[in-house]
């Protein structure tokens, strides 16, 4: 499980940071101003539907189901149902691109309500170039689903990678010949798609994992998994309601719908790295151990899990929330993207980052009741969190503009992941190992020393950071990371936060 997570996390690390480069590039070229916005509904769009049926309701039901299929009955009867399943999903996605092409006009009025006509216009036009993505990006996930099951980390996690290839060189190649970032980078969308199946469809075929085409059939087997995903689409859809009501209520201030995106972009770091990374390998491993009758194995693996992420995530919050102004602008100032928009940026990092653990404990969490076939609880805890974070961002927004959207979604993120702690707990699946309390309490304390000296090194080299040359910023902005991960390291060890005995243990069982 600990290689398997630094694994998915190593490339997600690639991804991520090609994506740093990818939206640096992007807020050059695009600010945020009307094209940006319409670039950013464009493109949240198709992956709406790569969130509800891709990642999130499809593999939280098909993964426990295929891996007992595997467990039981072997490779064959378990790659049949998965070429009836994916089969069936093909022609779904290819009846919801068709009809989202045809009344792409009002779909979009209704992701961003407040854009007038000319963003409006570009928005729509850029969307129908998006939409069909989605049915190459669902197909990918699903797809990476049978390979995390068959415990196949690496193919997956690197069609990430791919996207942002793509983009890259549309942005460093093809912009430049055509003065139009946002019809390159829309028709760029459809590019990647392609070739980030075309990874995992290779690297199924190569581990022996034979999906092949079949006429659809709704079947016994195909009517539980829908039984099973019926929950958790509609706590998927919840999730990318609150997206949907954030965006469409930013969308009446000016970039409010940028500032959001890149500090969600930089906030988005954690949470691929740790949160994404566990939650993938988390569902199939304590799949595996439930059907193979280890539960206590299943309980212990969630626990490493629980701590093991807390251990990343409690630094990152307190790192994000000491220099969110300085982050902001030493990654992405430049061009249009000046230094207002960065500050903007920043507040809005601020919030987002007071929620960072809770979105990676989420991730973490999850998997224990999917594993179990159970989408109905994490549902309803979405439900009440997905309506917590629409009531708060109406209301925050009037005080304190894009800042409240953020800072409603990091609220709801401590409501959902507090929930699911009580009901784990309730049912005796989550069980804290001994001499827990001590050690969270050295992560808090070791973290707090770092946000302390991050704070004042940014502060010492203020100038450097916020200046005209980039490359100089990065560097230097690497350098106060760098050495705050060497303070939480040190304080985390001296005070026994975790030990060097523990990491060794940790990889050789790994």
């Amino acid at each position: 499980m600990f290689r398997s997570f630094f694994t998915v996390g190593g490339f997600t690390l690639i991804s991520r940071l090609l994506g740093f480069v990818r939206d640096v590039l992007v807020g050059q070229y695009l600010g945020a101003g009307a094209a940006a916005d319409a670039w950013l509904a464009a493109f949240r769009f198709p992956n709406l539907f790569r969130r509800v049926f891709g990642e999130g309701a499809f593999n939280a039901a098909f993964v426990p189901l295929y891996g007992r299929r595997l467990e039981e009955k072997g490779d064959e009867n378990a790659d049949f149902f998965a070429s009836r399943v994916l089969s069936l999903m093909a022609v779904t996605l290819v009846a919801i691109t068709v009809v989202a092409l045809i009344f792409m006009g009002p779909i979009t009025r209704l992701l961003a309500m407040g854009f007038e006509d000319e963003r409006f216009k570009l928005a729509v036009e850029l969307s129908r170039i998006t939409a069909p993505y989605m049915i190459f990006i669902c197909l990918t996930a699903a797809l990476s689903g049978v390979l995390n099951t068959r415990r196949i980390f690496a193919a997956p996690a690197f069609s990430y990678v791919v996207l942002n290839i793509v983009f890259l060189v549309a942005l460093l190649v093809v912009v430049p010949r055509t003065g139009q970032p946002e019809k390159v980078l829309a028709w760029s969308v459809l590019v990647a798609g392609v070739l980030q199946m075309a990874v995992v469809l290779i690297s199924a075929w190569r581990n022996n994992a034979r999906m092949r085409p079949v006429l659809p059939k709704v079947d016994d087997d195909v009517k539980h998994l829908g039984i099973l995903m019926g929950p958790g689409l509609i706590s998927a859809g919840i999730q990318q309601l609150n997206l949907i009501v954030g965006q469409a209520v930013a969308s009446w201030q000016d970039g409010g719908i940028a500032y959001i995106y890149y500090a969600d972009r930089v906030n988005q770091l954690p949470l691929g790295l740790i949160g994404i990374g566990f939650g993938i390998v988390l569902l199939p491993e304590i799949t595996r151990r439930l059907r193979s009758g280890n539960e206590d194995g299943a309980k212990d693996s969630l626990a490493r899990g629980v701590e093991l992420a807390l251990f990343f995530a409690l630094p990152a919050m307190v790192a994000m929330m000491a220099i969110p102004v300085p982050m902001m602008t030493a990654i992405f100032k430049g061009g249009k993207f000046t230094a207002e928009v960065a500050t903007q940026s920043g507040y809005s990092l601020l919030a987002f980052a007071s929620g960072a653990p809770a979105y990676i404990l989420a991730r973490v969490l999850q998997p224990a009741y999917f594993a179990r076939e159970d989408t109905k609880t994490p549902m309803r805890f979405t439900l009440i969190s997905a309506g917590a974070n629409i009531v708060l961002c109406i209301i925050l927004f009037v005080p304190m503009r894009h800042v409240g959207c953020a800072l409603a979604t990091s609220i709801a993120g401590w409501i959902n992941v507090v929930l699911l702690i009580v009901g784990l707990r309730k049912t005796g699946f989550l069980k804290v190992r001994p001499g827990f309390a001590r050690r969270l309490t050295a992560m808090l304390l070791a973290s707090a020393f770092m946000g302390v000296g991050v704070w004042w090194l940014a502060d010492q080299f203020s100038a450097i950071l916020s200046g005209d040359a980039r490359m100089l910023r990065l560097l230097w902005l690497g350098g106060v990371v760098a050495a705050g991960v060497v303070i939480y390291a040190t304080f985390a060890l001296v005070l026994r936060a975790i030990s060097v005995s523990e990491i060794k243990a940790a990889i050789k069982r790994g």
